[in-house]
C-alpha cells in the first residue's frame, strides 16, 4: 500500500504523535471528587485541597481514550489518501499526460491530473514513469520517486498551445528495447493515427484512461498559408485563412474574422469568402511582402479560446538589383529580364554578374565566369573566413540547387568531372566554368538554367527566405530560395540543426539568430478545433484501461471515523463515557 499525500514515514510520526498527544490531554482530563464538608464555612478550604486537574492518574476510561484515538487515526490516514499497489508484474508501466491545446476545454485537464495521480499511486514505483506530453517531451516522475513529487511538479502546469505529441513518443518507444512487456495508458484526448499504431510493436500495449472529449460549439483557424500573389506582383503576396468548426457546423459559419495588417484592419475589397461544409476559407490578395505581421482573429467566445487566433509574419521581398556585364548581356541579359524580383542597375548593385578579371562592380557579391584553364573545379564558392566553410558549402549547395544539376550530362558534354569546392577569399564569390554559357552545351538552354541564375544571385545578396506556413508541430520548410532563418533560444544557442528543418513546438514567438526580426508560430490543428471523435484523420480506437484503482480507500476510513464520532456520543449520551 502506498499513501498519496504523505511517505510512509511522515504517516507513522503523525499516528505516533497523535497517540502521544491524546495520552497527555486524557491526563490532563477534568475529574470531580465527591467531598462531604459540615458546613459551607469550609468550602475554600475543600476548592483548594481538591483541584480538578491532575497529572498521573490512572485510566479511569481506556476505552474512550481508544475511541478517540481510532477516530483522529483514520481521519490521519484519510488525508494521506492510501491507495493498494498493484499486483506486481512484469509490466513497465508509462503513464502520459496529455498537455496539448484540446485539453484546454473546461476541466477537462483536472480530471486528467486527478486520474493521472490516483494509478501513479497505486502502481508499483520501480516499474512507472510519468511523462508530460505537450510542445516537448519530458518526464514528470521517473522510476522510483515518490508520487509526491509529481503533484508538486503539476501544480503551476497548465495545457500549452501546442499540437498532441503522444504520437511522436510511441515512435520514441518503439525504438528503445524494454525487456518484458510495456503498458502506454494515456490521460487526455490526444490522437493516434492508425498508422502510427500499427508500427508500434506487440510488446507494447496502448490505452487510454478516458473517452475522447466531444468539443460542442467550438471554432478555430485550422490553417494560415501564404503564396505569391496571383496577380504576378513580385512585392505582393496572397493569403489563405481556413475556419472549422465541431460538429456540422452549421451555426459557427457565420462566426465572424478579424484581420489586421500591422495593428491596422485590412479593407474588405481584398478578401473573398468561400463557405463549405463545418466552416469557410479566406483569400486575402495582394498584401505588399514588406515584413509586416498578419494576426486573424474570430469575432465570438467559444469553447476552446487557443485557437482563435494566429498569425504570420509576411515575406519581404525586395526587388534584387543586379550588375550585368556588357560581356555577358546575351548568354545572361534575357534571364534577367524574365525575373520579375530583379532589375538591373548600373550603379550601386547588391550583385554583380560578370567574367573573371574584369571590374564591373568593385568588392559587392559576384558571380563570375572563369575560364576552365584556371579552375579545375566547375563551381567554386568563395567565402570570407569569418564563417564556417562546411555550413557554407552546404547552405549553397541546398539553396542554389547545385544537387538538380544534371551533372553526368555536363561531364560527358566537357569530358570532364563537374565538382564543387569552397574557398576563402575577400567577398562573396561563385566562380563557374565560362565554357558552360557555349552553344556546344545544353546548360544554357535546360529549363534549369533562369532558376540557377535567380537562386545563385539570391544566395550571393544574402536574401532571406521565406516560410508559407508557420505552424507549431510542422517542420519550418523555406518556400523560396535564399539564406533560411537560424532558428534560436534565449541563450542565442541554434534549435534547428543543419540538414533537418526546425519544427515549432508550440504557438509563439520564434527568435531568429544574429537578425532583428522574428517568426510567429500558430496553433493550426484541426484535430485540436474539431475534436479527436469529429477529426477528419483516421483516429485508432485506443482501448479503455480497466486496470484503474478501485474504491477510494481514504472516503471508507472517513465515514468509518464518522461512525466512530457517532457511536461515541450515542454512548455519552447513555453516560458510558465521560
Amino acid at each position: 500500500m502506498n499513501f498519496v499525500m504523505l511517505p510512509w514515514t511522515a504517516v507513522v510520526a503523525g499516528l505516533a504523535g497523535l497517540a502521544a498527544a491524546l495520552y497527555v490531554l486524557q491526563q490532563l482530563r477534568t475529574r470531580y471528587r465527591d467531598v462531604t464538608v459540615v458546613t459551607t464555612l469550609f468550602w475554600k478550604q475543600v476548592v483548594d485541597e481538591a483541584p480538578v486537574r491532575k497529572f498521573r492518574e490512572r485510566f479511569r476510561h481506556p476505552l474512550a481514550y481508544a475511541l478517540i484515538l481510532a477516530i483522529c487515526s483514520l481521519i490521519w490516514l484519510g488525508f494521506a489518501e492510501p491507495q493498494f499497489a498493484a499486483a506486481s508484474d512484469d509490466t513497465f508501466h508509462v503513464l502520459v499526460l496529455d498537455a496539448s491545446a484540446g485539453m484546454a476545454a473546461a476541466g477537462r485537464f483536472d480530471s486528467a491530473v486527478r486520474e493521472l495521480t490516483r494509478e501513479a499511486a497505486r502502481l508499483p514505483v520501480d516499474r512507472r514513469q510519468v511523462i508530460w506530453s505537450g510542445g516537448e517531451l519530458r518526464s514528470l516522475l521517473a522510476p522510483g520517486e515518490h508520487v509526491l513529487l509529481l503533484q508538486k511538479r503539476l501544480e503551476r502546469l497548465a495545457p500549452e498551445p501546442a499540437p498532441a505529441s503522444v504520437e511522436r513518443l510511441l515512435r520514441q518507444l518503439s525504438a528503445v528495447r524494454r525487456a518484458g512487456q510495456t503498458s502506454v495508458v494515456v490521460f487526455g484526448d490526444a490522437p493516434v493515427r492508425r498508422q502510427v499504431l500499427d508500427l508500434v510493436p506487440a510488446s507494447i500495449t496502448v490505452g487510454r484512461a478516458a473517452q475522447p472529449q466531444t468539443l460542442v460549439g467550438n471554432a478555430g483557424i485550422t490553417a494560415l498559408g501564404v503564396s505569391d500573389a496571383a496577380s504576378g506582383a513580385w512585392d505582393r503576396v496572397d493569403v489563405l485563412i481556413d475556419v472549422q468548426s465541431s460538429g456540422d457546423g452549421a451555426a459557427m459559419t457565420a462566426v465572424g474574422i478579424r484581420i489586421t495588417l500591422d495593428g491596422q484592419p485590412v479593407p474588405d475589397a481584398v478578401v473573398s469568402r468561400t463557405a463549405r461544409p463545418g466552416g469557410y476559407s479566406l483569400l486575402v490578395r495582394d498584401l505588399p511582402a514588406a515584413g509586416g505581421l498578419l494576426a486573424a482573429r474570430l469575432g465570438a467566445p467559444d469553447t476552446l479560446p487557443v485557437d482563435d487566433a494566429a498569425s504570420l509574419r509576411l515575406p519581404s521581398k525586395p526587388i534584387l538589383k543586379v550588375m550585368l556585364s556588357a560581356s555577358l548581356q546575351r548568354e545572361i541579359g534575357p534571364v534577367l529580364k524574365a525575373d520579375s524580383g530583379v532589375t538591373v542597375v548600373t550603379a550601386s548593385p547588391d550583385v554583380v554578374i560578370r567574367r573573371s578579371g574584369e571590374t564591373a562592380g568593385g568588392g559587392v557579391p559576384a558571380l563570375e565566369f572563369v575560364q576552365t584553364a584556371s579552375q579545375p573545379q566547375a563551381f567554386v564558392l568563395t567565402h570570407p573566413a569569418a564563417f564556417e566553410s562546411d555550413l557554407v558549402l552546404a547552405d549553397a549547395v541546398e539553396e542554389i540547387g547545385l544537387a538538380q544539376i544534371d551533372a553526368m550530362s555536363l561531364a560527358q558534354d566537357t569530358g570532364r568531372r563537374i565538382e564543387v569546392s569552397i574557398a576563402l577569399g575577400q567577398q562573396w564569390r561563385f566562380s563557374v566554368w565560362d565554357e558552360l554559357l557555349s552553344e556546344h552545351y545544353n546548360f544554357t538552354r535546360s529549363r534549369a538554367f533562369p532558376l540557377f541564375v535567380a537562386n545563385a544571385v539570391r544566395w550571393l545578396a544574402g536574401t532571406p527566405a521565406w516560410y508559407a506556413e508557420v505552424a507549431a508541430g510542422r517542420p519550418l520548410v523555406a518556400a523560396a530560395s535564399g539564406n533560411p532563418d537560424r532558428i534560436v533560444n534565449t541563450a542565442g544557442r541554434i534549435l534547428d540543426p543543419l540538414g533537418a528543418p526546425f519544427v515549432p513546438p508550440r504557438a509563439e514567438e520564434l527568435k531568429i539568430a544574429d537578425v532583428n526580426r522574428t517568426l510567429t508560430a500558430s496553433l493550426l490543428d484541426p484535430s485540436v478545433t474539431r475534436g479527436v471523435l469529429d477529426s477528419a484523420v483516421d483516429v485508432a480506437a485506443l482501448a479503455p484501461v480497466t486496470s484503474m484503482p478501485g474504491p477510494d480507500v481514504a472516503t471508507w476510513l472517513l465515514l468509518l471515523a464518522i461512525g466512530l464520532l457517532s457511536a461515541e456520543w450515542y454512548w455519552f449520551q447513555r453516560g458510558r463515557l465521560p
